[in-house]
């Protein structure tokens, strides 16, 4: 599971072909935004020398501007957001953030040289599309991962990615809900696993 979503969160590094077939204009808008932010990252992938932490520090900038991470940090909190204090909230989303950006950074430069490829696009409602997309990898059956991309005042933003299937944005939710089910059923608690966790390494 971490291997398809390190590889998910890192093919926006790896638009290198793009095929793509009868796309409703909402869906064109939101292909042409990955290919953007995909293009973005190979240029900064394809740059050598750079530091670890300027390294760290774009790929931060990639997810906060490819991203919905409090749209998502919401969700992945699931029916616990309603209950949380409003200091909670806060906290919770900058922890998730920090959390994103720890687990994957380290991995993004291994996803260079990998070939991507759009199948289709298509529009699920009037402000969401569905990107479907493979990554071809050398020897290897494609992995197909689809990007769940919201449009609002023309602007776009990724709010889950599916990988064969499966959503990083439900997997993560059932992981937090399990850490707060385990500590009493208190925010808190995923709260101060967070914070270890990101201060810790």
């Amino acid at each position: 599971m971490r291997r398809n979503a390190v590889i998910a969160l890192g093919a926006l590094s790896l638009i290198l072909c793009i095929n793509v077939t009868s796309a409703s204009p909402a869906s064109n808008d939101a292909e042409k935004f990955i290919r953007a932010i995909g293009n973005k990252t190979l240029s900064s992938l394809k740059e050598k020398g750079i530091s670890e932490q300027e390294r760290v520090k774009r790929f931060k900038e990639l997810l906060e501007e490819a991203f919905d991470l409090p749209r998502i940090a919401r969700f992945t909190l699931g029916r616990y957001w309603r209950v949380a204090t409003n200091k909670e909230k806060e906290e919770f989303v900058e922890l998730f953030k920090k959390f994103v950006i720890q687990a994957y950074a380290n991995r993004f430069q291994e996803l260079s040289g990998r070939s991507f490829s759009v199948i289709k696009a298509r529009g699920i409602s009037t402000t969401q599309a569905l990107v479907m997309t493979e990554i071809l990898v050398p020897q290897k059956p494609a992995i197909r991962v689809n990007w769940r991309v919201r449009s609002k005042n023309h602007v776009h933003k990724i709010t889950d990615v599916v990988v064969e299937g499966i959503s990083m944005s439900v997997t993560q939710r059932d992981e937090f809900v399990s850490v707060i089910r385990q500590r009493g059923g208190k925010v808190e608690g995923l709260i101060r696993a967070l914070r270890k966790k990101t201060t810790s390494n």
